[in-house]
């Protein structure tokens, strides 16, 4: 869940967008993307699509199917939160 969270704020991050500009796009709650990226929620299939078709990367991308070596999970490109 962790490389999940940190997967999602990388790539929001990467593409500029805000918690609540992202939470629009995927047409889901603020709080909902909040809640995966602190890693306190377990994710909807369904939703992580919505969230990775609004991010532009694909659900693996998002879900780390390709089971990375470790060290290659994308870096918070800065900043905590927003």
């Amino acid at each position: 869940m962790a490389e999940l969270a940190q997967r999602l704020r990388y790539y929001r991050k990467l593409r500029g967008l805000s918690v609540r500009e992202l939470a629009e796009r995927a047409g889901v709650s603020v709080s909902y993307i909040y809640a995966i990226e602190s890693g306190a929620r377990g994710s909807n299939a369904a939703k992580l699509g919505l969230i990775a078709e609004a991010l532009g990367v694909s659900l693996s991308d998002l879900w780390g199917d390709a089971r990375p070596e470790k060290g290659d999970i994308p870096r918070d490109p800065g900043g905590e939160n927003d």
